[in-house]
């Protein structure tokens, strides 16, 4: 243990300042969540910021325990080039650094966050060990390298740190009410009020990452010969045609709203499912961490790494647990299109039975 950091933190009423930086992608977010669980359930005067993307804050109308969001507007910062993307960097820089915080936890793991850790100007800068673009050298501290390869078994090393712990693991996730009255009105909309449904989360924002859209119509239209369920498919705006493929394919009752839902909306969906099935991508991470059954597919993806830990969950992947401690794996072996309908069918018929 680090006894410094230990000194540092260790009153129960400490009531500094703790900035957690990760602010991508949603199925990421989903994973630090019970950091921020952890750090509240221990800390519960301290004062925790979070830097998330500007299109993802939305998730954290659903989460309890942050303070404050420090909006970070990737794509006008990306043009750094420009005057808007000036003033928006500086603009960013600054709200960092008037934060005064007295701890910061980079949890991206990136060489963005690690200066970003850096120019906040705290003195106590924490990450793990499997940073990554050499963010490593922004940190004051570095939490160990666990054995297992899971995600939250490196956030509880650096917990460990801080003389806390990951477990129990809570996610601190709450559905709002107007949430659920606007997920009701878009499934009355389509036809489904009243009706038991699956949600599919067929897209992601890797093309790897996505089973095949003739595979998932196929799904659907077993659940609802076998289920009676029908299909609600979700995602971003740039996914409604592949939805509408297999919407069409399934030629079962389904609901197209991809693009259609915000964050909560979407949670409120996933909230009520009888079951989820998608690829390894936000929708899916969060409806797992909502302990809703939930199906996930893993291609290249290490699901070591990755699986969630509910027991109303199951993954389909080809050989799951030998991979090794890597992230991706770009093997043929590995490609998500070696994951059969079979494989799928059974994974759901065994949720559906508990």
């Amino acid at each position: 243990m680090c006894a410094d950091l230990l000194q540092f933190i260790r009153q129960p009423d400490w009531n500094k300042r703790v900035l957690i930086l990760k602010p991508s992608s949603m199925g990421d977010i989903v994973h630090a969540l019970p950091v921020l669980a952890a750090l509240r359930r221990a800390r519960p005067k301290a004062h925790i910021s979070w830097v998330v993307r500007t299109e993802l804050a939305g998730l954290f109308e659903c989460v309890s325990g942050v303070d404050e969001l420090i909006l970070f507007d990737r794509r006008t910062m990306g043009r750094w080039w420009t005057a808007a993307g000036v003033r928006e960097t500086a603009a960013f820089l600054r709200r960092l650094r008037q934060g005064r915080y007295d701890l910061v936890l980079d949890l991206q793991g990136l060489l963005r966050s690690g200066l970003f850790a850096w120019l906040s100007g705290c003195r106590v800068r924490l990450g793990l060990q499997e940073a990554r673009e050499g963010a490593r050298l922004f940190y004051t501290h570095t939490a160990p390298m666990p054995e297992s390869a899971h995600i939250f078994d490196a956030y509880d090393a650096l917990l460990k740190m801080l003389g806390m712990s990951i477990e129990p693991l809570e996610f601190g996730l709450r559905v709002g009410e107007q949430a659920r009255q606007d997920a009701d009105a878009l499934l009355k909309a389509e036809g489904l009020a009243g009706r038991r449904y699956a949600v599919l989360a067929a897209g992601s924002a890797h093309g790897r990452k996505c089973w095949p859209a003739e595979r998932f119509a196929r799904v659907a239209a077993c659940l609802h010969r076998e289920a009676g369920l029908a299909a609600v498919l979700v995602g971003t705006a740039g996914e409604r045609a592949l939805a509408e493929r297999i919407q069409q394919a399934s030629g079962v009752p389904a609901a197209v709203l991809v693009g259609r839902t915000s964050i909560p909306q979407l949670a409120a969906l996933l909230e009520r499912a009888a079951i989820v099935i998608g690829n390894d991508t936000g929708p899916t991470h969060l409806a797992a961490a909502l302990n809703v059954p939930t199906v996930m597919m893993f291609g290249p993806t290490n699901p070591a790494r990755l699986f969630p830990r509910s027991g109303l969950c199951a993954i389909a992947a080809v050989n799951p647990w030998g991979r090794g401690r890597s992230i991706d794996n770009p093997q043929p072996e590995y490609r998500i299109e070696n994951i059969t309908v079979e494989q799928v069918l059974r994974a759901v018929q065994s949720l559906l039975k508990r």
